[in-house]
């Protein structure tokens, strides 16, 4: 861990208040940001994580990303107190679990609207900022179910695989005005999402062994903190000639 790769940056987190955006809002902090902007819809919980950012400026916003106007605030007051936004990580999500049949059109808007409109909300109010500065990384959320899909998880499936696409062509599209954009394709990782068992039963712990052994070829879970030290890299320096990737962090899933 280098304590100065981000000094001086201003970095946002979406979905920053627990699990993988929380340990990703700690990591940039541990390694020297100058600014980490805690966004969750959840303020006392995301003013808690940003209360015990160190040595970092931690602040807090209430952020509902597919709200635009509500995002777009958020980054215009960013870069009215601090004058940029230097680090996008878009790491808001919510899970459903079911079947095209069996999913709502209600149900299938909400997935879309936080986790692949939102990734589009977040993206759009920072990127004019970064591409006339002439600098930025953008590290967006994925699934390692993104690219290999799963049985009876066919929204949040489709949406992944859409925010993978996304980066890709934000890659394309403002690699040459000095913005990088990749994404990071997490497998079973404990956070709140999983242990609340929103995910195949994943509460019972069987059932989340059995999901483990299933696809997990170092036959354990992920922590949030190796999630981010996958996030943290991709924006750093050290992967100034990285764009357009999706990297996998699920333990060989995507391996089989």
């Amino acid at each position: 861990m280098d304590a100065e790769r981000f000094k001086e940056r201003v970095v946002m987190v979406t979905g920053g208040a627990s699990g993988i955006g929380a340990a990703t809002a700690q990591r940039f902090a541990a390694e020297g940001a100058a600014v980490v902007a805690v966004c969750d819809t959840n303020l006392a919980l995301a003013e808690e994580v940003a209360a015990g950012l160190t040595p970092a400026q931690g602040v807090a916003y209430r952020l509902d990303v597919t709200d635009l106007p509500d995002t777009e605030a958020v980054v215009a007051d960013l870069t009215d107190r601090f004058g940029s936004v230097d680090v996008l990580v878009s790491a808001a999500g919510v899970d459903r679990c079911d079947t095209v049949p069996n999913t709502s059109p209600e149900e299938w808007r909400t997935i879309m609207s936080v986790d692949l409109d939102g990734v589009y909300h977040s993206c759009r109010a920072v990127l004019p900022g970064m591409v006339e500065r002439g600098r930025g990384a953008i590290v967006t959320i994925s699934s390692a179910i993104g690219t290999a899909g799963e049985r009876q998880r066919s929204a949040y499936c489709a949406a992944k695989a859409g925010v993978e696409n996304l980066t890709r062509a934000m890659a394309l599209d403002h690699g040459r005005d000095g913005v990088r954009a990749n994404c990071v394709a997490p497998g079973l990782i404990d956070t709140p999402l999983i242990r609340g068992g929103k995910v195949g039963g994943a509460d019972d712990p069987k059932a989340m062994q059995a999901m483990v052994d299933r696809h997990h070829a170092l036959g354990r879970i992920g922590r949030p903190d190796e999630v981010a030290a996958a996030i943290a890299f991709l924006a750093s320096d050290d992967a100034s000639f990285i764009t357009g990737v999706v990297l996998a962090v699920d333990a060989g899933w995507n391996a089989q």
